[in-house]
């Protein structure tokens, strides 16, 4: 009975699958059932357990201020702004402004933009036309309104003056500007370089420092009268020293100062030089500087040609008179070797007449007195 009851249960299976109906099939056992429900519980369990340490982790760095695209401690975070524009007024009222392409400022400096191309625009005076400054890179305090400039930095004002350095620091309330590297200007003061400098009071005084060069050169307009440029001649002035403050008409040489034209050479300790001052009118206050006027140059002064060596404590030249007048030890020394000392010497640049006063030691001279002089191969009127 047993195995024909087994032979027809499988004849009816055969038959089932050859007519294509379902039959459930039992594939594992209640053991192993059992088994692999307890697996899926414990994955279960451990799943929610990493989602709660996710959440926890999540809440952690959220609450903490920790994580994100924006770290507070990297000093390298920034907001970057595009065609900014800051103005401001200075210390006199004037305003000024500055713009750049790009602005970038960095948490670890709330008070600085770093600016890519900036330009600043400023007024010396009410009144006048804008002065600008402009350059490839730099920084702008935004408290303290100072603007440190670093490479090609161009400076063009109002008056005409032009200078070219690689760093300028401006302080837009004070009116004034300082530079660690050398500058060259170019204006109505000739063409000036230093390996420091300063432009201080409202921006009108040049100070080139630490050792200057000048070449002055006269106008070609420049017909005003017939008289030369500086002493003797028409030719361009080169000037050196140590430091060299430009204010409008004057200029102040200190230490070391050295002035050249046409063979003729000035030395002394200081030098103040005045120049001609044409003022071009109520409409334009611009001014326009001509030929020297008076040069006054004092300690260990001398004044050498190929004629001539002369020297004293102070000398004072004045253009309009061709007179030059040293006093203080005056020595002369004259191409054959004979000095002539005294207390004081007037000496025509352009006739090389020369009058002593006071004591006088040479031979030819009488004591005391008045002693007139013409040195050998100097010109006649």
């Amino acid at each position: 009975m047993t195995a024909t009851a087994t032979i027809s249960t499988r004849t009816d299976r055969r038959a089932s699958e050859d007519l294509g109906l379902w039959e459930p099939k039992r594939t594992l056992t209640l053991e192993a059932a059992l088994t692999h429900t307890k697996r899926i519980k414990v994955l279960r369990y451990i799943l929610i357990g990493l989602s709660a340490l996710l959440v926890a982790a999540l809440l952690w760095q959220f609450l903490s201020g920790k994580g994100g695209s924006e770290p507070i401690n990297d000093p390298t975070e920034s907001v970057k702004m595009v065609e900014p524009r800051y103005s401001g007024r200075t210390g006199d009222g004037l305003p000024f402004y500055l713009i750049a392409d790009t602005a970038v400022r960095r948490r670890a400096d709330r008070d600085t933009v770093f600016l890519a191309s900036p330009v600043l625009e400023f007024v010396r005076d009410a009144g006048v036309d804008a002065s600008t400054v402009v350059s490839k890179e730099g920084t702008y305090n935004d408290m303290s309104k100072i603007l440190e400039l670093e490479t090609d930095v161009n400076l063009e004002t109002d008056d005409g003056n032009t200078c070219d350095t690689t760093h300028a620091r401006i302080f837009n309330v004070e009116k004034r500007i300082e530079g660690d590297k050398p500058i060259s200007c170019l204006g109505e003061f000739g063409t000036v370089t230093g390996n420091s400098y300063a432009i201080e009071d409202s921006y009108k005084t040049f100070v080139f420092k630490d050792g200057m060069t000048a070449d002055l050169t006269r106008d070609e307009a420049d017909t005003s009268d017939g008289s030369s440029f500086a002493f003797g001649g028409d030719g361009p002035v080169k000037i050196s020293a140590k430091t060299g403050i430009y204010q409008g008409d004057k200029t102040d040489l200190r230490e070391n100062v050295r002035v050249i034209q046409e063979g003729a050479v000035v030395t002394s300790d200081q030098m103040d030089i005045f120049r001609v001052k044409e003022e071009s009118g109520p409409d334009a206050p611009s001014v326009k500087l001509g030929a020297i006027r008076l040069i006054v140059a004092t300690g260990n002064f001398r004044y050498v040609t190929d004629e001539n060596d002369i020297r004293g404590r102070k000398g004072v030249y004045e253009r309009d008179k061709n007179i030059m007048t040293v006093t203080g030890d005056v020595v002369v020394i004259q191409p054959d070797g004979r000095r002539i000392k005294s207390e004081k010497m007037t000496y025509n640049t352009q006739t090389g007449q020369v009058r002593f006063s006071g004591d006088c030691s040479a031979p030819g001279c009488k004591g005391s007195g008045r002693t007139r002089i013409v040195l050998p191969g100097s010109g006649k009127n």
